[in-house]
């Protein structure tokens, strides 16, 4: 069964204009996951705190504002969707523009099967894969893919956007945790026969073999975040001739 958190379940922290909440990861869940995820809002012209990344896969995803990232002598412009990914870093500092910032921070956690190549780099959301889909209207801006030039290992991400009426194909992932970051919105998540609310701020985590699918039934726009764990080595798609497929966006 999915494991669902509300907002007022996680652990929060603040300082003079910025607050962060721990939205995903072993803490939130309550049990082994291989990465965590917290969101950093920041007041516009304030600076963050220094946050501690753990030297493996990183990633900030901008969910609003804009401001710089800095990390490993470096200073990045962010902007709206935008996405800096950052591995083999062990902090990054947040400051915000003048009309705040909103930003996922997300990296895998636990031991390193294998050497990690150091990467610093910046894209702006123009410079990701922007994705339809071809079974209903769904949006995708993919984050940390095999499409996205990072040569990440550990980790997988994207934002979907469903609109009113859109849903998921059944399926499962067997050899990872998905887990799911809500922007927005509301909608179901099933899993078997249960069908589990989700709202803005809330987290989900999905274990490996679980059947799931989302619905959005209502009359608004439901988007989140989902994270893979380690990214899957396939996808089993349960109703004979349905899946998710998609095609760039035009």
């Amino acid at each position: 069964m999915p494991v669902i958190r509300h907002p007022q379940q996680l652990a929060a922290t603040s300082g003079p204009g910025w607050s962060a909440m721990n939205w995903a990861g072993a803490a939130a869940f309550g049990q082994p996951v291989p990465m965590e995820a917290d969101r950093y809002r920041i007041e516009p012209g304030a600076r963050g705190p220094a946050i501690t990344l753990g030297g493996q896969e990183a990633f900030a995803y901008v969910i609003a504002g804009s401001g710089h990232g800095q990390a490993g002598g470096e200073s990045f412009a962010l902007s709206r969707e935008s996405m800096l990914w950052l591995a083999g870093e062990h902090a990054l500092t947040l400051a915000a523009g003048t009309d705040g910032l909103d930003v996922i921070v997300a990296q895998s956690t636990g031991a390193a099967a294998d050497p990690l190549t150091p990467l610093r780099k910046v894209f702006a959301v123009s410079e990701l894969p922007h994705l339809v889909s071809t079974r209903d209207t769904r949006d995708r801006l993919d984050l940390v893919t095999e499409s996205v030039p990072v040569t990440a290992r550990r980790i997988r991400a994207d934002r979907i956007l469903y609109h009113p009426g859109d849903t998921a194909a059944a399926h499962y992932h067997g050899d990872c945790h998905h887990v799911f970051c809500v922007l927005a919105g509301s909608g179901l998540l099933y899993s078997g026969e249960a069908a589990l609310r989700l709202e803005a701020g809330m987290s989900a985590l999905v274990g490996p073999g679980e059947e799931h699918w989302f619905e959005d039934d209502r009359d608004e726009e439901f988007s989140f975040v989902e994270f893979w764990a380690p990214p899957p080595s396939e996808t089993v798609w349960t109703v004979a001739n349905d899946r998710c497929t998609w095609a760039p966006k035009a």
